[in-house]
């Protein structure tokens, strides 16, 4: 019997903050990871998660990644996920998965670390390839499946970059996860009624109070509570999980509550190291 588990070890936004780092999270299915987005500190999470005893797996099987676009917060944590578990003794590349962007962004960094890894391979020859990744352009449709999932992308609309949304499917759960994106046209169709939501969301209370160059901006590349509880009562995931959160003032309470306002369902919002079943 397969357990598919959503493991959120970053749970935050651009916004450094106290108790989250930037976005991350894992599908994890029978133990594997298969991990969206390495923003800062996701990899230090998984560290703590593990010698928590809240997973069974570790950095070292960090060899899966999923980029929904490439904002820093999505994407900083890059070079730690490359050399990190390595030094602990990964061997396997990373399989890496994303916009068109991110193939250029991991051979920049391979060459800004390469003293790095030119003496760390002089001492740790039995591991020659674990720092390495094999990146692939994503499109919409299946991007990539093995023995425990299927995984699926379809456009997500964050303003002029490319991004993207996906959606996992193993034996016994279908997670998606939507990235940074506004409401777009066939996502409800393409989610279907996943068990897990894991979307991103800014305070729709809050937002008459900020200035008007970034209501004009967030309301153009992200969802709202309003829109995104719409999308819920459409979609009618068994959990609607709030990460990424734009809470502007509000509390973590205020922004379940104006979901709920308007969507009968079971909402949460994430907490860094918090597991979903």
């Amino acid at each position: 019997m397969s357990r598919t588990q959503l493991v959120v070890l970053g749970s935050g936004t651009p916004n450094a903050e106290a108790d989250r780092a930037s976005a991350g999270l894992a599908i994890a299915v029978d133990d594997r990871p298969y991990l969206v987005d390495c923003g800062h500190g996701v990899v230090q999470r998984v560290v703590e998660a593990s010698a928590a005893g809240i997973i069974n797996w570790s950095t070292v099987d960090l060899t899966r990644l999923f980029v929904t676009h490439l904002h820093a917060d999505h994407s900083v944590g890059l070079p730690d996920l490359l050399f990190t578990p390595w030094i602990h003794g990964r061997e396997e590349k990373v399989a890496a998965f994303g916009p068109r962007g991110l193939k250029g962004m991991v051979e920049h960094i391979q060459a800004a670390y390469s003293v790095n890894t030119r003496e760390h391979l002089s001492a740790h020859p039995a591991t020659p390839g674990g720092y390495l990744a094999d990146v692939r352009a994503v499109q919409a449709g299946q991007v990539y499946a093995d023995d425990r999932v299927r995984v699926y992308a379809i456009q997500a609309d964050h303003g002029d970059m490319e991004a993207f949304s996906y959606k996992f499917v193993s034996p016994d759960k279908t997670i998606v996860v939507s990235g940074d994106t506004k409401p777009v046209a066939g996502f409800v169709e393409w989610a279907g009624s996943p068990d897990i939501l894991a979307h991103e969301v800014y305070s729709s209370a809050q937002f008459p109070g900020r200035p008007a160059a970034w209501q004009a901006y967030h309301s153009r590349v992200h969802t709202s509570t309003e829109e995104l509880a719409d999308l819920a009562k459409e979609i009618r995931p068994g959990l609607l999980v709030l990460y990424h959160q734009l809470f502007w003032g509000a509390t973590a309470a205020d922004l379940v509550g104006e979901i709920e306002a308007r969507y009968d369902g079971q909402v949460v919002s994430a907490n860094d190291l918090d597991v979903y079943l």
